[in-house]
């Protein structure tokens, strides 16, 4: 009674995997037979599963794969775009997009699948779930099912123990390996045919089997029958040739991938290739035409990477990995500039605002779930019992300044980090265009872990600093109290005292870096990572100084624009039901150390990487030198960097000097990432020390987007 149960409750998927891209035979998966693509024929199959309860294509973020895309929207049929390259990602995020209990693993070149062998299998599982993790027609090989009557079946948390430890290559691409590779882990089990049928190849890899698969096709269909796998036995044993029906060897893809599968320690030495450019080039040269310095965002900008190198726009992004117009596939560690926390476009994050529109998007009147997000930002950080919503950092930080000036009726800001692009703080920097002078004066900034230069500020500006603003913390932990002797002094002296939690915030911890330290400000400002990746920023602090927004002007059109918000109230739901913050900081500090590590291996004093384990930075020191007496280099730090970048992003990684870690990233991730850090620093080295690294460098330095005024 209890089996039975479980076959009918428990939700069981059949995912396919299907991209157009094949070293074999391109496109292949859409490839038409009677009239009817590949995909579609295998999916009318799998339709008659009585095991099966839900059909999904997992497909790549590709521009390549747009026409599978669309091929499901117009049948009707789920899809899920993910990595092409890490395909064991792309399987375990689109179960868990889809709540998948069971599933059942299928790949698009097997248009012949036989339903009841799909059944069979799945019906063996769920009858012996207790003593197997793991079962399949074809793994361990050898089996004895044809070729491309391929069946795997396994559970969510056996596919989440494998997408969190397989780290080969081969575990990434072929999803199963890692299962039946480690027999001390996972308890595998082979359901074999009724008779030795291995001889039989039913796949589609090449241009012939196209051919072969259409005559079985058509005489089925002419036949009136379905063809299972026993009839298509049957006429094959009657009326074929062995060299109709074998005309390959089994499993061409496992065997290649086994091949040449090494360990992560080997791919350290693999040789960079030039990436194709041309359709984003393109694109590019149409956006600056239009758009003044061609982006939005001044960090975004191709200047700060190598030109001719690193993509100049990209199309689409899934958890770790995006896409540029060329279909190359990057992991991804600059995530929109840090908002992406769970990884791009969280689906369950997307329909938490979706939904939100369905009722409202820019609501006439005040709506039911900003009070929810309030109450909750209020429930988690320690300064905050008001809270108002702008759209990014910079409404906000120039709002908590405008209060603190009219809390305390005073006018100059102490500031030391980024505050935004608004004139009370761009003036004080060499961005300070268009600002005037008299307002440049009012913003004075101070050194980080250097309690003396503020105190200077507070002695030259005697009774008029309105306020004191700074993010928290950077790359650098405060030292020798400084967060709580910022606090003394401004309570000495009357000031409001503003942390600027744009970066920190929901990434260091739930509660800021205000809970992270122990030091609580007045006013406190959000962004970022609070709606992983949509428009809301938050400026919330102390009853007594909010109300204050009662008269003093803080005031937005779209400050109460309810995507953002629905967003945002599911982003902080995933962050704490799935530990989020703490994945990023084991992350973190791996790629930290494991960085410090092959800088010290490879005898490279001037690089390491610092900051806490939320987000570290890589840095160069042109000054430093391998050995005394060394000869100097012409090489600056800059372009010791842009040299790194380079051969990082030819290795399939994008990231600047402080990548930020997601939720989606992977231990896998993080050893590709390593494996290319090793490269290049190793380029790096060489370069230097034959100086040809200037030489070696394709495009234009690195620029600053933003330095401190001198």
């Amino acid at each position: 009674m209890l089996t039975k149960t479980l076959r009918t409750t428990l939700r069981t998927a059949a995912i396919i995997q299907a991209r157009t891209r094949s070293s074999r035979l391109e496109g292949k998966v859409l490839l038409q037979i009677n009239g009817k693509p590949l995909l579609k024929i295998q999916i009318d199959r799998l339709r008659h599963c009585k095991e099966v309860s839900d059909i999904i294509v997992a497909t790549t973020g590709s521009p390549k794969d747009d026409p599978i895309v669309e091929f499901c929207r117009q049948n009707q049929i789920a899809c899920y775009r993910g990595s092409e390259n890490d395909v064991l990602d792309r399987y375990y995020q689109t179960a868990k997009l889809y709540h998948s209990e069971i599933i059942v693993r299928l790949t698009a070149d097997c248009p012949l699948i036989d339903p009841r062998v799909v059944d069979d299998v799945v019906r063996f599982y769920k009858d012996n779930q207790q003593a197997y993790d793991f079962v399949a027609t074809t793994a361990p090989p050898p089996g004895t099912f044809p070729d491309g009557m391929d069946v795997e079946v396994f559970p969510m948390h056996v596919l989440k123990r494998a997408w969190q430890n397989a780290l080969k290559p081969s575990e990434r691409e072929h999803v199963t390996f890692h299962f039946w590779q480690q027999p001390d882990l996972f308890r595998t089990h082979r359901i074999d045919a009724p008779e030795d049928w291995s001889h039989f190849r039913l796949t589609v890899d090449y241009q012939d089997d196209i051919a072969f698969v259409e005559s079985l096709y058509r005489h089925f269909d002419q036949k009136n029958q379905f063809g299972d796998l026993k009839q298509i036995v049957d006429f094959l044993t009657q009326n074929a040739r062995p060299e109709d029906y074998k005309r390959h060897a089994f499993g061409e893809g496992w065997s290649t991938a086994l091949n040449n599968d090494v360990m992560i320690e080997r791919l350290q030495t693999r040789r960079a290739t030039a990436l194709p450019l041309v359709e984003g080039e393109a694109l590019w040269r149409k956006a600056v035409s239009v758009i003044p310095t061609g982006s939005q965002t001044f960090s975004k900008c191709p200047s700060q990477f190598v030109d001719g190198v690193a993509p100049k726009m990209l199309v689409r992004g899934r958890g770790s990995r995006v896409w540029d117009p060329d279909g190359n596939e990057y992991i991804d560690y600059t995530l929109g500039l840090g908002p992406a926390i769970l990884g791009h476009s969280d689906p369950r994050v997307n329909q938490a605002a979706a939904s939100a529109a369905d009722d409202f998007s820019c609501p006439p009147l005040p709506h039911p779930m900003e009070t929810q997000l309030a109450e909750k930002i209020i429930s988690l950080i320690p300064c905050a019992e008001m809270v108002r919503f702008g759209k990014n950092g910079s409404d906000v930080t120039a709002g908590a300044v405008r209060l603190a000036r009219a809390y305390t009726g005073k006018e100059v800001v102490a500031c030391c980090g980024y505050h935004g692009w608004q004139d009370w703080f761009i003036g004080s920097t060499t961005r300070s265009l268009g600002v005037p002078k008299a307002v440049q004066k009012l913003t004075v900034p101070f050194k980080y872990n250097d309690i003396a230069s503020l105190k200077k500020i507070f002695s030259s500006h005697r009774k008029n600093v309105a306020a004191v603003i700074l993010e928290p913390v950077n790359f650098f932990e405060p030292k020798e109290n400084f967060l709580e002797g910022i606090r003394d002094l401004c309570d000495e002296n009357k000031a409001v005292l503003i942390f600027d939690e744009i970066i920190t915030g929901f990434r260091i911890h739930m509660g800021g870096a205000q809970s992270y330290f122990g030091v609580t400000p007045d006013l406190a400002t959000f962004g970022k990572a609070v709606a992983n990746g949509y428009p809301l920023s938050i400026l919330c602090g102390k009853q007594s100084i909010m109300q204050l927004l009662e008269s003093a002007f803080f005031s937005f059109t779209f400050g109460g624009e309810l995507p953002s918000i629905a967003a945002a109230l599911k982003t902080i739901e995933l962050l704490e039901e799935e530990h989020v913050i703490e994945h990023i900081a084991k992350l973190g500090h791996r790629f930290r150390e494991e960085y410090n590590r092959h800088a010290q291996d490879l005898e490279m004093p001037y690089t390491r990487c610092i900051g806490l384990d939320f987000w570290p930075e890589y840095v160069f020191d042109a000054q430093a030198r391998p050995r005394p007496g060394t000869t100097a280099w012409k090489t600056s730090s800059l372009e010791m960097l842009s040299l790194f970048q380079q051969e990082i992003v030819r290795r399939n990684i994008l990231t600047r000097a402080a990548p930020f870690i997601s939720g989606a990233h992977t231990s896998y991730d993080i050893e590709e990432t390593l494996s290319a850090i090793k490269s290049a620093l190793y380029v790096l080295r060489t370069g230097l020390n034959s100086n040809r690294a200037q030489k070696w460098t394709a495009g234009k330095v690195i620029t600053p987007v933003i330095r401190a005024a001198t």
